[in-house]
């Protein structure tokens, strides 16, 4: 944003009037020929008579703020979307609310979450690698496609999520709930799964998708 404001200013500078001094180096005879009240030419005045801007400096001037206030206005925009624009990687949030939002596609890797609140929020494509996601609550998240590789899941409740094509790791059966979740596709480590479905919480129906928990992990 900020090197397209600059160039726009310069282009704009490019087409204001600039002072010329008469002085040419094409020959000594056409150097010669050129009267000498060219060569003392005074440059284009940036202001009239009684000290006001001439209107190209008022132009100027007024193109510059114009397109001063359209940048900072798109970047406000840009930041207003998907959870201000802020990536999360390696900062501590611990305690933190970030439930009813949307951080699709947001970076948490080695976040600190402990406590931390995500209900109902969008993360799709979020990347939680290697997060300490101990306590965190994830109760109906949309974390469809999300990496929970090599995190501390520990009392984290799952309870009713959509993740659908996510990553999870050994942590996953240290989680508190996973009532009503949809793990359609998801991609768990095979002895992972295989106490994950022994679990007594492995039941109920997600109530977005309508996916039974236990089909989803296509447990026997």
């Amino acid at each position: 944003m900020k090197s397209a404001l600059l160039c726009l200013i310069a282009t704009v500078a490019s087409l204001s009037p600039r002072p010329s001094h008469g002085f040419h180096t094409r020959s000594c005879s056409s150097r010669h020929a050129r009267s000498s009240t060219k060569l003392h030419a005074s440059p284009k005045p940036t202001s009239t008579d009684d000290g006001n801007p001439s209107p190209a400096a008022v132009f100027l001037k007024s193109t510059i703020a114009a397109a001063t206030t359209f940048a900072l206005a798109s970047t406000s925009a840009v930041w207003a979307v998907s959870g201000g624009g802020v990536d999360y990687a390696s900062m501590d949030i611990t305690g933190q609310d970030f439930s009813n939002n949307n951080f699709k596609g947001k970076d948490f890797t080695q976040v600190i979450a402990k406590g931390t609140n995500f209900a109902k929020s969008n993360l799709q494509g979020c990347r939680f690698y290697k997060a300490y996601l101990v306590n965190t609550n994830f109760e109906g998240a949309d974390v469809r496609g999300v990496s929970f590789e090599l995190t501390s899941m520990d009392n984290a409740n799952l309870k009713n999520i959509n993740a659908a094509g996510a990553y999870f790791g050994q942590s996953l059966v240290d989680v508190k709930s996973m009532e009503g979740a949809d793990f359609t596709d998801a991609q768990i480590p095979e002895k992972t799964l295989k106490l994950v479905c022994d679990r007594e919480d492995v039941k109920g129906t997600n109530p977005d998708t309508g996916v039974e928990t236990r089909d989803s992990l296509m447990c026997l």
